[in-house]
């Protein structure tokens, strides 16, 4: 890249990033908006990024990767005077603390978090995963009423009932014992008869 119409040196064509990433240009582009990058452009009006902005794309999709949002991402750089740079992820803001006194730190933090993207919104999410989660949500919603409902009614007593359900018990109560077909009420009955024949 050193004809004066090419990029820079220490620079990256963004189709060469989204190969090595694997994402597609969406993706790419809501990555440099999270990040507030803007794209430089050769003298062909050809877009690249610099090997900085590169690893703070590099940084964040291994940040999306662990955590699956951009949320709480923060992008820190430490620079050294052999020139050796670092990039770490984090979630939230920390200090770094080294013996170099010449070390000197930089926190880009992004203006915004995106949790979907307005082009790609599917872009980070496992259907299968999502359609299990929601079904399960489903699922609880349905069978706590009912379980509710019944450790409610196994604390209950025949007082707790209202008027009309109470008669409905007795009705029951009655059908399932009645007085008429007592084993006791039928000795007496027979007894009765057998009596009566022999003073007759």
């Amino acid at each position: 890249m050193t004809h004066q119409n090419s990029a820079p040196n220490n620079s990256i064509r963004p189709d060469e990033l989204q190969a090595q990433l694997s994402i597609g240009k969406d993706t790419y582009y809501d990555d440099l908006k999270h990040l507030g990058i803007k794209a430089g452009k050769d003298s062909k009006g050809n877009a690249y990024l610099t090997f900085e902005q590169a690893e703070q794309v590099r940084a964040l999709r291994s940040y999306v990767i662990e955590s699956g949002t951009r949320k709480g991402f923060v992008y820190e750089k430490v620079e050294h005077e052999t020139n050796i740079e670092s990039s770490i992820v984090k979630a939230e803001e920390s200090t770094i603390e080294t013996s170099d006194s010449s070390a000197t730190t930089a926190v880009v933090h992004p203006e915004e978090d995106i949790y979907i993207s307005e082009t790609s919104p599917t872009d980070n999410i496992n259907l299968d995963n999502l359609i299990r989660t929601a079904q399960e949500l489903a699922a609880r919603n349905i069978a706590i009423p009912s379980l509710i409902a019944t450790e409610l009614a196994s604390n209950m007593e025949f007082d707790d009932l209202p008027p009309d359900l109470q008669e409905k018990v007795r009705i029951a109560q009655d059908a399932a014992n009645p007085k008429k077909h007592q084993p006791k009420l039928i000795a007496q009955t027979l007894l009765k008869q057998l009596r009566s024949q022999r003073a007759s």
